[in-house]
């Protein structure tokens, strides 16, 4: 029997989860931990928010110290989740977030710049166009890689940018917007170096808070982008989101939305801001879907494409 990839193994989870099966989740989880240890920090997290959930105080303990132990770090807001109410004010517990954090200190000045490049199988004379995808809190540059094998496959040179600012071990997360305009601006110098890039087709899209971050850059005037992409949108300040050159204000701009998504009021208010300052953008709705890609991406990413490459009217 083929064994579960790490996809499948979250969407499992996420489907136990939602079902209140939480002891079976951690189980699951625990089964299965060994086998992707490059998701340690990961998978103990998660074991740690349903042993919570099942009431199982003691043993939440005992796999957060094992992780620690075993040289994990996790940022101390990683442990605001409802999920750790039920230990949150165990002395134990609050011993053990405060060294973690201190290990967090240590760690997130080690931080390097890691970026991933997916390019199209076919040889083309001319430049690629590009697109800049930013993941979502939580993520790293891996994250959604096989949705963006549409846009490879479509001739499009992918550049799959990951955040410096790291949650704990391969998580990354975009909050100082600063220091991810560093990145994107290194990224894209690395990836202009290396390929040939036609600078009038370039895009950046990103999932969640990575949207957020993209309209920020692609709004800034400081790439030379043609528009963005937003799927699940998030942003910590959605009325920052503004042009901020007279050129900046003809990009356009494409929403990928699920009415299933719990952070589509953001993404309204995201939307409201865009229609607020002129910004040309189109949306597309999914009733039924949650804070995930669309299962026809395929047809998404073509028709996001085409609306943005479209001459301005």
């Amino acid at each position: 029997m083929q064994q579960m990839t790490f996809q499948e193994v979250t969407e499992q989870l996420v489907l136990l989860y939602n079902q209140g099966k939480f002891a079976e989740a951690e189980q699951m989880i625990h089964q299965h931990a060994d086998r992707f240890p490059e998701q340690a920090a990961r998978t103990t997290y998660w074991r740690m928010c349903l042993l919570s959930l099942d009431g199982r105080a003691d043993d939440t303990l005992s796999v957060f110290r094992a992780g620690l132990e075993s040289g994990l770090w996790w940022r101390s807001d990683v442990f605001d989740d409802p999920d750790l109410n039920s230990v949150r004010e165990l002395p134990g517990f609050k011993q053990l977030v405060t060294e973690s954090q201190k290990k967090y200190e240590q760690a997130r000045g080690h931080t390097q710049r890691e970026y991933g490049v997916l390019v199209p199988d076919a040889p083309v004379s001319d430049p690629y166009p590009l697109l800049i995808f930013l993941h979502g809190r939580n993520g790293y540059k891996e994250s959604n890689r096989s949705e963006w094998e549409t846009a490879r496959q479509k001739g499009w040179l992918v550049l799959l940018a990951q955040s410096t600012q790291p949650l704990f071990p391969g998580s990354y997360c975009w909050d100082d917007p600063v220091q991810a305009m560093d990145d994107l601006h290194f990224y894209h110098a690395q990836v202009s170096q290396d390929y040939s890039v036609d600078p009038q087709r370039v895009i950046l899209a990103g999932f969640s808070q990575g949207s957020g971050m993209a309209i920020h850059a692609a709004l800034s005037g400081e790439f030379n982008a043609r528009g963005f992409i937003g799927i699940a949108s998030w942003s910590a300040d959605p009325k920052s989101l503004v042009p901020q050159t007279e050129a900046a204000k003809h990009i356009r701009g494409y929403f990928i939305t699920g009415g299933k998504d719990h952070t589509l009021e953001t993404a309204k208010e995201i939307w409201n801001v865009m229609q607020e300052h002129r910004i040309m953008v189109a949306e597309e709705l999914h009733p039924d879907l949650a804070h995930v890609f669309p299962p026809d991406f395929e047809r998404s990413f073509d028709l996001a494409i085409e609306f943005i490459l479209k001459e301005h009217e």
